[in-house]
């Protein structure tokens, strides 16, 4: 009987040292935490890893004994986790927007680290902010024996991008991209967007490429000998009022020879001002304006070619209430003047405060109420000098505004724009660039068709679906009366963007 006893208390003895020990391994998770790999959370590409990703990517981590997650760490940064998603097999995380990559900080480790109640798993991984990019080039090229800038052995150049990140090589290639040399003296900005090079002390091609070969990818750009030729890719406003300021934007807009409006103007070069990136000329529009005649064309020339953009286009003007606009029944509104004088509104007083024009435009002046500061015109034809299977997607609505005075009783004020007989509400009174109410002076307004037509694929389809009656209007919307406001309305007109 006593080795009966003996042998159940060995027994008992034996599965208390187990239950303990078995409860020890719950604790600790029961293993080693292990990643064996990175896929997205699609399960149909449940096969298909990875160890390269980008910010803002989301991501599944999987493994063995991953439960229990207490951090996760990339690039040695710890991010956030839903513990909810954690399981013994997977962990999912989004890689955050504002992650520390290499080329930033290169001493940050490539990996990815889970660390468990019960260990730590680490996993080979790398990070990029994004596909690298070249936009342009800069150089202060000196003038050569013809009078002409041109590139020399031992140059200067600033090439700009974006996400210039872990650079490998830099070369140069000929325009069927065959490497003719390597640049080896070079140094990047803080911010990775500008990489600051030096050409070898060897002949120049008349033309190449410049290849800039980074751990996410390769970004190139083009570049001659002699100056680039420009581009330009919008302007501020197709119809600007005098004294109005007006901003080119393009690539290259530099050493210029010529600003021409619609082939009869030409802008002082005095008064044209270049911004370092050569991305930008600004200048003041003058008093004289292009005629119906003209060509319709803005252009910029410069030792390197020329560039031209759609400006002052009488045949796609709307209104501008000089009698340029289309055909129109009648209109009737509330406490306005001017426009074309035989419609039989009143004429501008003396005592308006706007001081530069184009000619005639719309202008309201009175106490805001519940009925006031607006225009309805009646019938408005649409323009013929535009192509019906033009896509509406390429037709943006332009016009200026102008209000003289900042409104203080109101907490908001928009305009209410009805063309075609497709309304737009709460349209801000504000410039286009700048994107503010500027008191005093005429602002330019830019809003796509397709806001105001989304069912409508074409301008053909716009104006079939145009139904005649109350189709032109302009209402200015408050959220309060009793500001006593003075607005204007000027070159409504169609504008066909560039492609």
């Amino acid at each position: 009987m006593n080795r009966i006893y003996i042998l159940l208390a060995v027994l008992f003895a034996n599965i208390t040292l187990f239950s303990l020990a078995s409860c020890s391994d719950d604790d600790n998770g029961g293993g080693q935490p292990v990643i064996e790999c990175v896929r997205t959370t699609d399960p149909e590409l449940a096969d298909s890893t990875f160890t390269d990703a980008t910010v803002g990517q989301l991501i599944m981590i999987q493994g063995t004994n991953l439960h229990n997650a207490v951090h996760v760490y990339i690039n040695g940064q710890d991010v956030y986790f839903n513990s909810n998603y954690n399981t013994s097999t997977h962990l999912i995380v989004t890689i955050p927007q504002d992650l520390i990559v290499r080329g930033v900080d290169d001493s940050i480790p490539l990996e990815i680290r889970v660390e468990t109640t019960h260990g730590t798993a680490v996993y080979d991984f790398h990070v990029i902010a994004g596909y690298p990019s070249l936009e342009l080039y800069k150089a202060d090229l000196p003038i050569n024996a013809d009078g002409i800038p041109e590139m020399v052995p031992g140059q200067e150049v600033t090439l700009v991008g974006e996400l210039l990140h872990e650079i490998e090589k830099i070369y140069v290639t000929d325009l069927d991209t065959v490497p003719l040399f390597e640049i080896t003296e070079y140094a990047l900005n803080a911010d990775r967007t500008e990489i600051k090079l030096r050409m070898p002390a060897n002949q120049i091609p008349d033309y190449g490429i410049y290849m800039v070969e980074c751990y996410a990818g390769t970004a190139y750009c083009g570049f001659s000998k002699s100056p680039m030729e420009p581009e330009i890719f919008d302007v501020s406003t197709d119809m600007p009022i005098p004294g109005q300021k007006v901003v080119i934007y393009g690539k290259y807009l530099t050493n210029l020879t010529s600003v021409n409006l619609g082939g009869e103007i030409d802008i002082d070069l005095t008064q044209v001002v270049e911004n370092d990136a050569m991305t930008e000329l600004v200048f003041i529009m003058p008093d004289e304006l292009p005629g119906e005649d003209s060509n319709g064309l803005l252009s910029v020339s410069t030792l390197g070619g020329k560039a031209t953009l759609p400006f002052y286009r009488y045949e796609w003007i709307y209104e501008d209430f000089d009698g340029h606009g289309t055909p129109m029944a009648y209109g009737w509104g509330t406490n306005h003047f001017g426009g074309n004088p035989t419609w039989g509104w009143s004429p501008i007083p003396d005592t308006c405060p706007i001081t530069k024009s184009s000619g005639s435009y719309i202008y309201f002046d009175g106490v805001t109420c519940w009925w006031d500061h607006n225009l309805t015109i009646n019938s408005k034809a649409a323009p013929e000098g535009i192509d019906a299977s033009t896509p509406l997607s390429d037709i943006e609505l332009r016009y200026e505004v102008y209000m003289h005075e900042p409104f203080t009783a109101a907490s908001s004020m928009t305009s209410t724009i009805k063309i075609f007989g497709r309304e737009k509400k709460d349209i801000a009174i504000v410039d286009r660039v700048t994107g503010q109410l500027m008191p005093g002076e005429w602002m330019s307004v830019a809003i796509p068709m397709t806001e105001f037509a989304p069912d409508a694929a074409t301008y053909g389809d716009l104006c079939k679906s145009d139904t005649g009656g109350d189709n032109f209007t302009i209402f200015l919307g408050y959220d309060n009366t009793g500001d006593n406001v003075i607005i204007a309305y000027d070159n409504f007109r169609f504008y066909i963007k560039k492609q």
